[in-house]
């Protein structure tokens, strides 16, 4: 085996050392042009968009959050508040829990039932995928020591990204907000990424596979704090053919995808529940018992929000559903055993 001879060896690293400081000073006059021209982006979450909320509902009602994408204006004092009181119930999920009042109807039939008040917080925030929701419970969740941790996720998993699902999204976020992440180069390279999957195709948020993985982890985690995990599929109020057509605009590639897709992750639910022995409270099966006309009168017009009487109608199965799993005696010093 032959070797250069030192001439043709310092020739070698010579060129080698030249293509190396003009790739460096290529990239210093692009790094200093972007600069001059005040090329500056941030992969907030204002810069990609999601189903709900979209990104004016995002900069008006919303803060970022490193972690969670965005959690509401007030989010770091009501954990702060949660964390004195010591809430026995927690309840986590998206804007039909945040926005919805069935845990105060909860609270009252609880009151009813045991002549006790329960102590519950509420940490669910509008637009949560179970992505957001394991992050949540992994690193909000402990400190507030709960003896019961009910799960209502699915609508925003299923509901489309604009080129990205929520884990990409955080891979992104992660690389714009590291050690190299204030170069404009970075920035460049993450806005074309945002420029170029919006124009491509539109993926779930978070994949069946990845709804139950979200699920399986955040029973697992909920059971090392020494809570219950408690799955609560999501009901709705839909039927093939009368779906609310503005759904179509940013939530769903085509409006005949709506109630079986649902449907199949509600299903993803059920099947994380049978496998990791998680109580289930089918919500979502006993409302598909009902009549239609019984049914409709528990939503709003979407079909997914809650009426004052679908708000009771949660309320009073989640009670019975404790009742049946004997929840409540770890939830209220006198409650039903």
């Amino acid at each position: 085996m032959s070797f250069p001879s030192a001439p043709r060896l310092r020739g070698l690293v010579a060129r080698i050392g030249l293509a190396v400081a003009s790739t460096f000073l290529l990239l210093a006059v692009l790094e200093g042009t972007l600069r001059l021209s005040g090329f500056e982006f941030h992969l907030y979450p204002t810069e990609i968009e999601f189903g709900r909320p979209d990104p004016v509902l995002l900069e008006e009602a919303f803060r970022p959050d490193p972690e969670l994408f965005w959690v509401t204006p007030g989010y770091r004092e009501t954990l702060a508040e949660l964390a004195r009181e010591q809430p026995s119930l927690v309840l986590m999920g998206d804007s039909c829990t945040q926005l919805g009042h069935y845990d105060e109807a909860l609270a009252d039939w609880a009151l009813d039932e045991f002549g006790e008040p329960l102590r519950y917080g509420n940490l669910a925030v509008a637009g949560w995928s179970t992505f957001q929701g394991r992050r949540q419970l992994a690193r909000d969740v402990p400190a507030l020591e709960p003896e019961v941790v009910t799960l209502y996720f699915g609508w925003n998993d299923h509901w489309t990204g604009f080129g990205f699902e929520d884990a990409e999204v955080a891979s992104w976020q992660r690389l714009g907000a590291g050690p190299w992440g204030s170069l404009r180069m970075v920035q460049l390279v993450l806005r074309t990424r945002v420029v170029v999957a919006s124009l491509g195709h539109r993926p779930n948020r978070v994949s069946i596979p990845d709804f139950r993985g979200n699920l399986r982890a955040m029973v697992s985690r909920a059971r090392s704090l020494g809570a219950v995990p408690v799955l609560l599929p999501a009901p709705d109020g839909h039927r093939r053919g009368e779906e609310p057509a503005h759904l179509e605009e940013r939530w769903l590639r085509d409006l005949s995808e709506l109630v079986p897709l649902h449907d199949a992750y509600m299903e993803a639910v059920r099947s994380v529940a049978r496998e990791t022995g998680a109580p289930l409270c089918d919500l979502a099966a006993r409302v598909e018992e009902l009549p239609w006309e019984e049914r409709s009168r528990l939503f709003l017009e979407d079909g997914i929000h809650f009426t004052a009487q679908g708000d009771r109608f949660l309320a009073r199965e989640i009670g019975e559903c404790f009742l049946r799993h004997e929840l409540w005696s770890r939830l209220i010093p006198k409650g039903a055993g």
